[in-house]
């Protein structure tokens, strides 16, 4: 007598289950006539078309895949929705189960969130009519879940290491995750949870975070910043305050949340526009670059305009006066009696300031301890009549005595070391 062997699979697991022998393997079924027959002959015909019954195999895979899945295994149990997939297309439950893997399994540089979606959408195709409402709501939240992981993962990624190619992560992918949403709209007419709060407070976070474990260290551990320390940091400003646009955007609603952003962009402006990089020559430090005159002007706009937009948003707020450019911080009390920067006498005094007191140590003093004292004066009494008054006939024969000695009053842009 011969081993009962299925002539399907060739498997000899065959058990007698309910009047039948089934195959453990493929399924088949068998009745007891033809199995005596092939335990005899070796073989039987079979007629017609024989449905193999994987119901069982099915169910085994998917508790494999969503016990893998539990467990953080996402690779495994994508690989079990794969083989549950190559036996039954239709199976809407492994095409799910195969969409959060996948996009689980995102990272910056392999984003799999497109691949997601499109799994969803063969779920939602496939799935009984009576299950499609429930599986649009579950696609719907887990592609907000997976949206805001992935925007996680770049921010922490700038928060520690800003640079173009973090904030650029961010933006791309920000603008990914929208379209994705809108075509999960289109095709499945569901929409993603809403999570643009979300993108917004991880935005605002790393930018703040950036700003004070990264950026500004990195700028101020030298007393004496280099020529390259405040390019970067020039760099990372703007990367920060465009960050801080984009969550500001994303969260066009919350009043309090963006009255706190553009507050931290006028921190983050006001440091830019009085950076500067320094020089060592004669045995003293001496300012090297800053933003030009046109730089200056833009971010002492953008730093009114950002008061403006709280004003609109809390009324009650009250706008200070426009910051001073840097440059005048050398001749505070000759711009305030002069009534401007740029006038003859004041191109005077800078000149001075320039070439003669920047060139020694004990000049350099003074300029350093007017820089400190002057501002606080000029917010005190700046604007008094008896004070320009004071300082204007003291002023004026100094210009007088300079420009007898060769100093021109002729327009002139400081000079950058």
């Amino acid at each position: 007598m011969k081993q009962l062997t299925c002539e399907m699979c060739g498997s000899t697991d065959l058990i007698k289950q309910d009047g039948v022998f089934v195959c453990q393997t493929c399924g088949t079924k068998y009745s007891l006539e033809d199995a005596k027959k092939m335990m005899i002959e070796g073989t039987v015909e079979i007629q017609g078309t024989v449905k193999v019954d994987d119901t069982a195999k099915i169910q085994n895979y998917y508790t494999m895949a969503t016990s893998a899945y539990a467990s953080g295994n996402q690779r495994e149990a994508e690989s079990y929705c794969n083989r549950i997939i190559e036996i039954d297309p239709l199976n809407y439950k492994a095409w799910f189960l195969k969409g959060k893997v996948a996009g689980w399994q995102s990272t910056i540089r392999n984003v799999r969130l497109e691949e997601s979606m499109n799994c969803f959408i063969q779920a939602i195709n496939n799935a009984p009519e009576n299950e499609v409402k429930k599986i649009k709501k579950e696609a719907a939240s887990e592609m907000s879940s997976l949206s805001i992981a992935l925007m996680k993962v770049c921010c922490d990624n700038f928060a520690d290491y800003p640079s173009k190619e973090s904030i650029d992560d961010i933006v791309n992918n920000s603008q990914m995750v929208e379209v994705y949403a809108l075509r999960l709209l289109s095709e499945c007419g569901i929409m993603p949870n809403e999570f643009h709060s979300e993108k917004a407070i991880l935005m605002n976070n790393a930018a703040c975070e950036a700003w004070k474990n990264k950026i500004t260290k990195d700028y101020k551990h030298e007393e004496h910043p280099s020529k390259y320390e405040w390019e970067t940091f020039e760099k990372r400003c703007i990367w920060c305050i465009g960050l801080l646009d984009l969550a500001i955007i994303n969260d066009g609603s919350n009043d309090q949340a963006n009255i706190v952003r553009y507050k931290n962009q006028i921190e983050m402006a006001t440091a830019l526009l009085n950076s500067c990089s320094y020089k060592y020559s004669n045995g003293g430090y001496s300012r090297e670059w800053s933003l030009n005159k046109e730089g200056q002007k833009m971010w002492i706009d953008k730093i009114m305009e950002y008061h403006e937009k709280i004003k609109k948003l809390d009324p009650s707020y009250e706008i200070p006066k426009p910051p001073q450019s840097p440059k005048s911080g050398g001749c505070y009390v000759a711009t305030a009696v002069y009534g401007s920067y740029d006038c003859p006498q004041v191109w005077t005094l800078r000149r001075f300031r320039d070439y003669t007191l920047a060139e020694t140590w004990y000049g350099r003093a003074f300029i350093y301890t007017y820089y400190a004292i002057s501002p606080t004066l000029i917010n005190w009494f700046g604007e008094t009549t008896w004070f320009k008054k004071m300082w204007k006939s003291t002023l004026d024969r100094l210009v007088a005595k300079l420009q007898a000695k060769g100093v021109e009053s002729t327009p002139y842009e400081d000079r950058r070391w």
